[in-house]
């Protein structure tokens, strides 16, 4: 395992671009036509209602390409990025410390088994045996951004709560993007010791404060807490049959549109005079995107910067920016929904929307337009 080098977040305000490594590598591709690239495009045109799509060259924005650019799709962990930006705005504004730190074992009780892919325990594990603290930032940063805990993101929620999402989303402009929620309370929702594994007739009186209301009890309550573990180490463990699963995802999780996310990227990448965020917010924001220490993008890239999010049930989604060395800058997003489990899988093992980011930042965005109107 390679272990993050971290930053202080007052060195990241002041050098903007500086950021921690990213725990996994996607393949750079070049070329229109890798397995994994036609893999995604099979499945695109298999279902093209459930995918969307948009690139922008911020050097050519005439050249913007949108396709079902006003669907909501799930978001699942690129909802993270809008948890860091209120939480990097807090701290420039003072009401969040640089000096805070977090209870370890306090952040352990947001940590449910065999609901993460083990991002927690990889984040957790850079530290050394018997840590009792962390900084917050490390929890925002590297944590939530960077391995992806869903135990950091619902920490964090909790940490901040309320928060002025209305107020944060009119900032952005964002119309058509619902609140961030915890994502521990999806799997919770989908099966739990109280309830059993959800079935599709008992998805429609499924709630999201049902789903909270679960998350408080594994928190707080430690007798309900040993019970779930308990139940997750056996039967417990299995998720319901798939399409129950995307019935869940399309009714209870945080959806966004293609355009809404093009306005994320555009306020974090785009000119600094355009953007509704401060210079610091953004700069410690691409720095908890950004890819580094890794040779594939080092050799390639001046900056690549992106967030993944994916569900069991049939979603992906991922955000990116990419400045290819003699390229131009280029920010996409692209958003699956209902993919079917097998395809799913394997788009998920050979990283196809990663693949399709980089082929959209190498060619900027040349060559979509025709794709898109080929399949669909």
């Amino acid at each position: 395992m390679r272990r993050l080098r971290r930053f202080s977040p007052l060195v990241l305000i002041v050098v903007g671009l500086v950021s921690t490594t990213c725990t996994y590598a996607q393949p750079v591709a070049n070329s229109g036509t890798s397995s994994a690239l036609s893999l995604l495009w099979e499945q695109a045109d298999a279902q093209p209602a459930d995918f969307g799509i948009a690139c922008l060259p911020l050097d050519q924005p005439e050249s913007l390409f949108l396709y079902n650019a006003y669907v909501p799709f799930p978001l699942a962990s690129v909802s993270k990025i809008l948890i860091f930006i209120e939480y990097t705005q807090r701290l420039e504004s003072g009401r969040i410390s640089l000096d805070e730190q977090v209870n370890t074992s306090r952040l352990d009780l947001y940590n449910l088994p065999r609901t993460d892919r083990g991002a927690h325990d990889r984040f957790m594990a850079i530290y050394p045996d018997g840590t009792t603290t962390i900084s917050l930032w490390d929890l925002a940063a590297t944590g939530m951004m960077q391995y992806s805990s869903n135990a950091a993101s619902d920490y964090l929620l909790d940490r901040m709560s309320p928060v002025d999402w209305a107020a944060l989303y009119d900032q952005l402009g964002l119309t058509d993007t619902t609140y961030p929620h915890s994502l521990t309370m999806i799997p919770l929702l989908m099966n739990n010791h109280e309830t059993g594994k959800a079935t599709l007739d008992g998805v429609a009186d499924l709630t999201t404060a049902q789903g909270e209301r679960y998350l408080d009890l594994y928190v707080q309550n430690g007798e309900w807490r040993q019970a779930e573990i308990a139940y997750r180490s056996g039967r417990g463990s299995q998720f319901p049959d798939w399409d129950v699963q995307a019935a869940i995802l399309a009714q209870q999780t945080a959806t966004g549109t293609v355009a809404d996310w093009l306005k994320v990227m555009e306020a974090i990448y785009g000119p600094d005079e355009d953007s509704p965020l401060s210079y610091a917010v953004k700069a410690m924001t691409r720095a908890a995107l950004r890819w580094h220490e890794n040779d594939d993008i080092n050799n390639t890239y001046t900056e690549y910067g992106s967030k993944l999010g994916f569900y069991s049930g049939g979603t992906l989604a991922l955000v990116a920016y990419g400045y290819p060395f003699g390229g131009s800058p280029v920010i996409s997003v692209a958003f699956f929904r209902d993919i079917p489990r097998r395809t799913y899988n394997q788009m998920l093992r050979e990283d196809s929307v990663g693949d399709l980011a980089h082929w959209l930042n190498f060619n900027d965005c040349t060559g979509l337009a025709e794709t898109i109107q080929a399949i669909s």
